[in-house]
C-alpha cells in the first residue's frame, strides 16, 4: 500500500511534471490532459449506464470469481505456504518490485522528462497515460483499502471483510496495491507497442508474477490480489479510450518541436 511519505511523493511528481508542462508545453495540450482526469473519473462512473446484457454476464463473472476466491482465501494461503522454497523466494523478489510506487513513479516520471528531452513522442505519450492510469486506478485501490478494513493474512486475524471497529490503516489488505500498479501499466505498454508483439505477453506476466508474489510472501489475500489487478486493468483501459493523446511535431519556420494532441 501506498504510505503517508509514498503520497507526498507521488505529489510531489505531479506537481514538477504539471509545471514543466506549464511552462514548456502549448497550454491547449496542458489543459486538456488535466481536464481529462475528472472527465475519465465520470466516463467510468457513467458506464454501468450504458451495459448491455453482454456487459452485465461479463460483470457478474467478475464478482462471482472474486467471491469464489474468498470462500478459499485460506486454502490458497496455506498452499502458498506450504510450497515456497529459495527459488521461488527469489522470483517473487524480483515480481513484486513492479509493483513498488517508489520504482513505478520515478520510472514513469523518467520515461516522460526522457521523452520530452529526446523528442520521443511515444515514450512521453506512453508515460502520461501511465501516470493517469496509476492516480486514478490508485485512487479505487486506496478507497477501497479504507472502507473494507480487511487485515492481511500475516496478521493471523482471519480473512473477513470490516474486521474491526473504526478505521484502521492495519486493515488494508483489500485490493492489493502491488498488484493494482502492475496492471495498471502492463495494458497501455501492450498497446503503446503492439507493433513489437513480445511487449504485451511480458508486460502482462511481470503484472501476473507481481500479483502471485502477493499471495507468496503472504502479504495479501488471492481475492485482493485479482480485486487489485482488475482495478488496475479497467482503469487502464478507461484511460487509453478518454485520454488526449500526445504527439511531437517539428515547428513549421522555428528551432525546436511543438505539440499536437488527438482524441
Amino acid at each position: 500500500m501506498l504510505k503517508s511519505h509514498s503520497m507526498h511523493k507521488l505529489l510531489t511528481l505531479l506537481i514538477l511534471i504539471l509545471l514543466i508542462f506549464t511552462l514548456r508545453a502549448e497550454s491547449s495540450y496542458f489543459a486538456e490532459y488535466l481536464i481529462s482526469y475528472p472527465k475519465s473519473v465520470g466516463s467510468g462512473l457513467q458506464q454501468p449506464l450504458k451495459w448491455q446484457g453482454e456487459q452485465w454476464l461479463l460483470a457478474s463473472g467478475i464478482v462471482l470469481s472474486i467471491g469464489a476466491l474468498y470462500v478459499v482465501d485460506e486454502e490458497i494461503q496455506d498452499f502458498a505456504q506450504d510450497n515456497k522454497s529459495d527459488l521461488s523466494q527469489n522470483i517473487m523478489q524480483i515480481g513484486k518490485q513492479f509493483g513498488e510506487g517508489k520504482y513505478v513513479l520515478p520510472a514513469i516520471g523518467t520515461s516522460i522528462l526522457g521523452g520530452y528531452i529526446a523528442g520521443s513522442e511515444k515514450t512521453m505519450d506512453t508515460g502520461l497515460l501511465c501516470l493517469k492510469s496509476f492516480v486514478l486506478s490508485q485512487g479505487v485501490t486506496q478507497s477501497l483499502k479504507l472502507v473494507t478494513q480487511r487485515y492481511r493474512p500475516s496478521a493471523g486475524r482471519g480473512k473477513e471483510l470490516f474486521n474491526g471497529n473504526g478505521i484502521s490503516r492495519k486493515r488494508d489488505s483489500f485490493p492489493s496495491g502491488h498488484s493494482t500498479i502492475a496492471w495498471s501499466i502492463a495494458p497501455i505498454l501492450a498497446e503503446q507497442y503492439q507493433q513489437q508483439r513480445w511487449v504485451a505477453p511480458v508486460a502482462y506476466g511481470v503484472a501476473g508474477l507481481c500479483s502471485i508474489s502477493r499471495v507468496h510472501d503472504n502479504n495479501h489475500w488471492s481475492s485482493d490480489v485479482l480485486t487489485g489487478a482488475l482495478i488496475g486493468y479497467f482503469a487502464a483501459k478507461l484511460v487509453l479510450n478518454s485520454t488526449p493523446r500526445l504527439e511531437l511535431s517539428p515547428l513549421a519556420n522555428a528551432e525546436g518541436l511543438g505539440f499536437r494532441f488527438y482524441f
